[in-house]
């Protein structure tokens, strides 16, 4: 089972209040230590001596640029795509998930490393990959590893919207209808996630609870459409699994804490 838990802050996340992950994963993980801190950069830079920080910011910042996303469109497929920019689909700055995760994980100290440390953190930009055979770069929510990435922009930019709604948007807006666009957009609401969004924490529960069944219990996924670890493809999948009423941790999930529990050592 886990040791520690660090949960780091994505300020910017508007509506994120990463001290409600953390209560529930101490309701749900009693033996395990949970501590909420600030954004990523700003807690690992703060263990250096002044002097240092400049020095390593520059650094840092010369990492991120190399693994920053210009071009939405595959290398394979500039030819023949027209490109497409993050500013183009109002995405922010957006990272290749995996050599973004190689930054971070430069920076944990060695104390804090191994299977029964989990490090959350949050942020606002986007991650993603290539996948072959794909024209563009796939957004993702989630980079599990040391530490795990998730991607609070991601929640509302990563899963694929209603076909209905997608449908029907793209014929209004077509048509010059963009008031009856914003009609849709409310009417849809309930079914999608939104920015700035007052169900953000729900879904930040969540994709951290994906995280500790992933590092404690090695599993991946679950068949059941309302617990937290099915998948989430669609934005369809992601209100089903986070924010229906009947929304929480399947019952062999929920057994699986209920005994890492009950086998975990008395403390001595």
């Amino acid at each position: 089972m886990l040791d520690r838990i660090f949960i780091y802050d994505a300020p910017d996340a508007a509506g994120l209040d990463i001290g409600v992950v953390a209560r529930r994963l101490d309701e749900l993980l009693p033996d395990t230590e949970v501590e909420t801190r600030t954004d990523f950069f700003t807690w690992r830079l703060g263990q250096f001596e002044p002097g240092q920080v400049a020095v390593l910011t520059e650094q840092i910042a010369e990492r991120l640029d190399e693994r920053e996303v210009h071009d939405l469109v595959a290398p394979e497929r500039r030819s023949d795509l027209e490109p497409v920019t993050p500013d183009d689909r109002d995405l922010g700055a957006v990272y290749l998930a995996e050599p973004l995760q190689d930054v971070l994980r430069a920076m944990l100290p060695a104390e804090e490393r191994g299977v029964a440390n989990l490090h959350l953190a949050y942020i606002t930009q986007c991650i993603g990959r290539w996948v072959a055979e794909e024209s563009y770069f796939r957004l993702q929510i989630i980079r599990h590893g040391e530490p795990t990435i998730i991607s609070t922009t991601g929640f509302v930019e990563a899963p694929a919207l209603p076909r209905e709604y997608a449908f029907r948007r793209a014929q209004l807006v077509g048509f010059g209808m963009e008031e009856a666009a914003e009609e849709l957009d409310a009417r849809f609401a309930g079914k999608a996630l939104g920015h700035a969004d007052a169900r953000i924490n729900r879904v930040a529960t969540g994709f951290a609870l994906k995280a500790v069944f992933r590092q404690a219990f090695a599993e991946d996924g679950c068949d059941e459409p309302t617990c937290p670890l099915h998948p989430t493809a669609t934005h369809d999948e992601l209100a089903r699994a986070y924010l229906d009423d009947d929304s929480r941790l399947c019952d062999r999930h929920a057994r699986m804490l209920t005994d890492a529990g009950r086998d975990a050592p008395e403390p001595s």
